[in-house]
């Protein structure tokens, strides 16, 4: 079979089975975490996205004046539009607060409600050991390691979607929402060949 990688870096002995383990390591462990977030969210009532918007709007307010949607999505890695979504929904569950930002009206402070705080609170005898448990085998060096290289992981998503869309599912994406006729121009701004 071909090789699925081709930087020096991924390769040993010219071989890409380490990274190809990697890769089904790091997929395990995604599945792991994202069904541990599903089922987290899932005891106070809400989606697995909802609980880690919910969390996280819990914890960077803490150490932030004011919070709002987009720097929300930029610590997610997530869209601002998505994210609006989601905020809405907790708005409407009573979890979330949504206040005009007194120096930019066109934005909004984000905040957990008192009762947000109160099911985060009492989630803390689930998810402290489910945590601890998820990550027992890490060391505090070997912590430390991986939210570094984690940190650097989590900015190549995006550009790497970007490679992956081929021609006919580009145009068929399109044509859901425009009419293409033949001799149509798709400028896309992605590499040479598409």
């Amino acid at each position: 079979m071909p090789l699925t990688a081709s930087r020096d870096a991924l390769l040993v002995d010219g071989s890409d089975a380490e990274f190809r383990a990697l890769v089904h390591d790091m997929l395990a462990f995604a599945s792991a975490i994202q069904e541990v977030r599903n089922r987290l969210g899932q005891l106070i009532g809400l989606s697995g996205t909802q609980y880690t918007i919910l969390t996280a709007i819990a914890r960077l307010t803490e150490t932030r004046s004011e919070l709002g949607v987009n720097q929300l999505a930029d610590h997610l890695h997530l869209s601002g539009a998505f994210v609006t979504i989601e905020v809405n929904k907790l708005v409407a569950a009573g979890l979330v607060s949504k206040a005009v930002n007194p120096d930019d009206r066109r934005r909004v402070v984000l905040e957990v409600t008192a009762e947000a705080e109160r099911r985060l609170k009492g989630m803390t005898r689930v998810q402290c050991p489910a945590n601890d448990m998820l990550f027992e085998p890490l060391t505090a060096k070997d912590f430390r390691q991986l939210r570094a290289i984690t940190s650097k992981l989590a900015g190549t998503g995006p550009r790497t979607l970007a490679l992956i869309w081929n021609v006919p599912e580009i145009v068929a994406n399109l044509s859901r929402q425009y009419e293409l006729k033949p001799g149509d121009l798709i400028f896309t701004g992605t590499p040479a060949g598409v």
